[in-house]
């Protein structure tokens, strides 16, 4: 067992083996920068780390509109790392900046709108697995 690898986990959702999860400590700002966001990408979400119930990554996006869309198998925190403008969450429409926080429920309708190119540091739970996303866009 190396350091960061403590076995294998399952998810609580699907009773499937979470393989990514592992204990780390991660420089979110390089791990952007690592992953830069071009203009040739609609969005990007950098992940960050792997628990056994939970996801964190970081959204990157152009400035503009977000579509709206619901995930089905988990909820999500948003949290702004950069970046204005307003996000619609189950109909309700809110101004976000730097610093700024939202929940948004599983199969709870949410999208954006944005002045500035953004990045949203994101937690999601359980598991949000790249290889198998549970986004439905709605738009």
């Amino acid at each position: 067992m190396s350091d960061g690898d403590h076995g294998h986990h399952v998810c609580p959702t699907c009773q499937q083996v979470v393989k990514r999860a592992k204990i780390d400590v991660v420089d979110v700002r390089a791990a952007v920068e690592a992953d830069r966001l071009t203009a040739t990408d609609v969005f990007k979400r950098t992940y960050v780390g792997h628990g056994t119930q939970s996801s964190v990554f970081v959204f990157q996006g152009h400035p503009g509109r977000f579509r709206t869309h619901v995930h089905t198998t988990h909820d999500e925190i948003g949290y702004v790392l950069e970046g204005t403008g307003s996000v619609t969450v189950g109909g309700v429409t809110r101004p976000v900046k730097k610093g700024d926080v939202w929940v948004i429920p599983a199969n709870t309708p949410h999208g954006g709108q944005f002045q500035d190119a953004p990045q949203v540091l994101f937690v999601s739970s359980p598991i949000d697995d790249p290889d198998n996303q549970d986004r439905v866009w709605l738009d």
